[in-house]
């Protein structure tokens, strides 16, 4: 038990304890079963000393982690800049034939008979060139090495997701608009495409 000095230091002891906190200022008395001995104080100032440190310590290399997390933060943002990922496009008008988008009747030998997606279809190959012109933001390009969003429509894929269906729906009304390849790729990559209802596609 810590404590200050004890009235009696042979025999009995005080009935009185001794207080639980020791002041660092004065020596310390430590009760045991043969009697009392005295702590110095530079042993109790050392212990509080070493809990004091390891504290610190410890909340440096808490605020050294955290500066490293916000470092390979801010690195990440540097150099992954959404204005910066887009996928493939072609930038220009084609200068060949491109490949045919699947028919009604290959629609219908894949098992695809819902009449939306045969609209969106026809609407593909009505803006076939522009869609040429158009990322797909299903990130094809990465998975299945399409270069447009043309691509989706050679095959059954843009029948199966719902991103190139409304970036088509997008790019056909608004080429009806008037508006430019450059311009709807613009507004597709800035997300317009998102409002477009794929699912009542009027041609």
């Amino acid at each position: 038990m810590w404590g200050n000095k004890p009235t009696e230091l042979s025999g009995r002891s005080s009935n009185i304890p001794p207080p639980q906190v020791a002041s660092l200022a004065s020596p310390v008395w430590c009760k045991t079963h043969t009697g009392f001995f005295c702590l110095p104080h530079a042993f109790v100032s050392k212990q509080a000393y070493t809990s004091a440190e390891a504290y610190t310590t410890g909340m440096k290399r808490l605020l050294a982690l955290a500066a490293v997390a916000l470092a390979t933060v801010a690195a990440c943002a540097q150099w992954s800049n959404p204005a910066l990922d887009i996928p493939d496009y072609n930038p220009s008008a084609p200068t060949h034939r491109l490949p045919p988008m699947l028919t009604q009747q290959q629609l219908a030998s894949a098992g695809v008979r819902d009449g939306y997606v045969v609209t969106v279809y026809r609407m593909a190959e009505k803006a076939s060139p522009v869609l040429h012109q158009m990322p797909c933001y299903c990130r094809c390009d990465r998975a299945m090495g399409h270069n447009s969003l043309h691509s989706c429509f050679e095959g059954t894929h843009g029948a199966e997701c719902s991103t190139c269906m409304q970036e088509t729906v997008f790019t056909y009304n608004e080429t009806k608009h008037g508006r430019t390849p450059a311009q709807i790729r613009a507004a597709i990559e800035h997300g317009e495409y998102l409002h477009a209802d794929y699912q009542h596609p009027v041609l």
